[in-house]
């Protein structure tokens, strides 16, 4: 047992229960999100009583399997060192109390003038470079969550211990009294309450990717089912591989195909790619057809998100409402508003005419935005007379998906039109001169959160299928990857070593392979492996997790079923979090939190600082819920 503090490493746990007692079964970011709210909520709500807190993880405490700092230093994030953290600060609008620390880009500053501890001596060079608008590598993120962690519990209040058991948690059981989490070292946990913050899990695979592993082993195919992480050593050099799914697993799986394998790459005019000779030939194509939208990577002086104008919760009808319906037209109103402000007011040499003519007419406009599809249309009279250049103008359409409806003579029009598209992108979100964009996404990260905030008013139907599909929109504009990671991509594609296949593929199967095609273009895709780079899809019925899965198979842990439908999330009871048994029971001492967990899509990724993060809110009003009920 290594003790630090009232922080203990590594525990021999008895059934004995000395103070109130709460498990948090997983701790990546948002599990050490968790940890953080209960310690600092303890101080105040348990009047100076003792309280253990069980953390079970058999990864590192705070960066958990995801952020787990063995990682490949090729891999990076793709969020800007300056915009992550675990600590509320001065904007949380937390009813628990406020505790700073520092965002991981403080931290790297503060770490650079001191010596580095040993595990820090792998990522020296990393730290020596890192800007605040730079994107650091996983493993060096791996470690400031696990400083981050440490650093959390040891500042706990007195009397309030965090222990910490690096195994997972198999079952989970009612005793009288509490509850019992049995681990997979064959200890048990005698607690009050358990939450579960297991972030992304994988599962088995579903009908069609265990039908094309069947097709493939019986046929000498390579076949790669979804997983968070996928195992490409079977991936043969100049084998054409379909990648099916364009996102951020997608970059993963090239990164790691290219200079994972020995490649490079050369500026000469353009950025040019040297093959090692060791790369599989990938053919990409998803529901978009393009990857996800890149970083912004400038920043300019915007007025704060003023979402309210058009998304106000208080003038939303009295009954349940409905994502597609009711709120995504006011969200792209938002974004068009703060476009064309950011437009009018920062390059006003552009526009004919002042903002306050502009707004008072879009204004008067603004009833028609029924359906996000209306919004550009409604707008076309007074946009067209004042917006003179159609490359200032705001369309959400387009901007989700740039490909619809459009047909290619044949695959060469097809890559020619994609690289087109990328490197347009990759320019325009490097150029501050388009700062319009800059605020039209800010307002919908700004309304993203409001939304977040209304999900106890969402159908459920809406919450478990159109909140995730609005988190997908939410994700491409404002989750993509770096832009040099871009850059590289249409290196790879003029290089040959990336195809690109269209928007709406589909694959499917015979005896010579896999095939895949897309509306787009008239050429099908043929090859012998086939990578599924999309996400896995949550799935408790599916989930590889023993404990989510004995709890499932008891009826203790439920699917939410919107219209009698798989969603893929847990059940929760909204805004409580409290998990739902199947037979539609609340469970007084058991709670869920993060993605795949009804009432859990809102909070994504990682909290910025100076944002009031919604994250920090759901784990406040867990935390002090599970609390208070001690």
């Amino acid at each position: 047992m290594v003790r630090s503090g009232l922080f203990v490493f590594e525990v021999a746990v008895t059934n004995a229960r000395l103070a109130p007692a709460i498990a948090v079964i997983g701790c990546g970011p948002g599990g050490t999100s968790l940890v953080e709210r209960l310690c600092a909520n303890a101080a105040v709500l348990l009047a100076g009583r003792r309280l253990r807190v069980h953390v079970v993880d058999p990864y590192p405490a705070g960066a958990g399997r995801v952020w787990r700092t063995g990682q490949s230093p090729l891999l990076w994030t793709n969020s800007f060192a300056a915009d992550i953290t675990v600590f509320p600060d001065a904007s949380s609008t937390c009813a628990g109390p406020v505790r700073p620390g520092p965002s991981l880009w403080e931290w790297a500053a503060e770490a650079r003038e001191r010596p580095l501890p040993d595990e820090l001596v792998a990522c020296a060079e990393e730290l020596e470079r890192l800007e605040p608008l730079g994107f650091a590598g996983r493993r060096l993120l791996g470690a400031y969550l696990t400083w981050a962690f440490r650093a959390i519990a040891e500042a706990a209040s007195p009397g309030v211990e965090v222990i910490v058991h690096k195994t997972s948690a198999v079952d989970l059981t009612d005793v009288p009294g509490g509850q019992s989490v049995r681990l997979a070292n064959g200890r048990r946990l005698r607690v009050d309450a358990v939450v579960l913050t297991q972030g992304h899990l994988d599962v088995r695979p579903g009908e069609e990717e265990r039908r094309l592993a069947a097709h493939a082993v019986a046929s000498g195919l390579t076949y790669v089912p979804r997983a968070n992480e996928h195992d490409v050593e079977g991936l043969k050099p100049g084998e054409e591989v379909i990648a099916r799914g364009m996102g951020l697993a997608f970059i993963d799986l090239v990164t790691r195909l290219t200079l994972g394998r020995g490649g490079g790459y050369v500026r000469d005019g353009h950025l040019r790619y040297v093959a090692s000779g060791r790369e599989p030939l990938l053919l990409a194509g998803s529901r978009r057809g393009v990857p996800y939208r890149a970083k912004i990577d400038y920043r300019v002086p915007l007025e704060p998100p003023r979402i309210g104008r058009f998304l106000r919760p208080e003038k939303l009808p009295e009954r349940e409402l409905e994502v597609d319906r009711d709120l995504r037209p006011l969200i792209a109103a938002e974004m068009a508003w703060a476009h064309y402000r950011r437009l009018f007011t920062a390059h006003p040499e552009r526009v004919a005419g002042g903002w306050d003519a502009f707004a008072t007419e879009f204004d008067a406009l603004a009833e028609q935005f029924t359906e996000v599809g209306l919004l550009a249309p409604v707008l076309a009279p007074l946009v067209g007379a004042c917006v003179p250049d159609p490359v200032d103008r705001f369309d959400p359409v387009p901007l989700d998906r740039p490909l619809d409806g459009r047909r290619f003579s044949d695959a060469e029009a097809l890559q020619e039109a994609v690289r087109e598209h990328i490197a347009g992108d990759v320019a325009r979100r490097g150029d501050p001169g388009f700062s319009p964009d800059a605020a039209a996404q800010a307002a919908l990260s700004a309304a993203y959160a409001v939304v977040g905030g209304m999900i106890g008013r969402l159908s459920h139907r809406s919450r478990c299928v159109e909140l995730p599909e609005l988190h997908g929109h939410f994700s491409y504009l404002s989750s993509g990857p770096p832009r040099e990671r871009l850059q590289q991509l249409v290196a790879l594609s003029r290089a040959g070593i990336v195809r690109f296949l269209g928007p709406e593929l589909s694959v499917d199967s015979d005896a010579e392979g896999f095939r895949a095609w897309s509306p787009a273009v008239r050429e099908r895709a043929r090859s012998r492996g086939l990578v599924e780079t999309r996400m896995p899809t949550s799935s408790p019925s599916r989930a590889l997790d023993a404990l989510v899965r004995s709890l499932y198979e008891r009826g203790e842990l439920a699917e939410a079923l919107p219209g009698g439908r798989p969603s893929g999330l847990v059940r929760t009871v909204p805004g409580e979090q409290r998990l739902v048994s199947a037979d539609g029971t609340p469970h007084p001492a058991r709670y869920a939190v993060g993605p795949g967990v009804d009432g859990g899509v809102a909070v994504h990724g990682f909290a910025r600082p100076g944002v009031d993060a919604h994250l920090f809110r759901v784990g406040d009003a867990v935390a002090r819920t599970v609390l208070a009920a001690l």
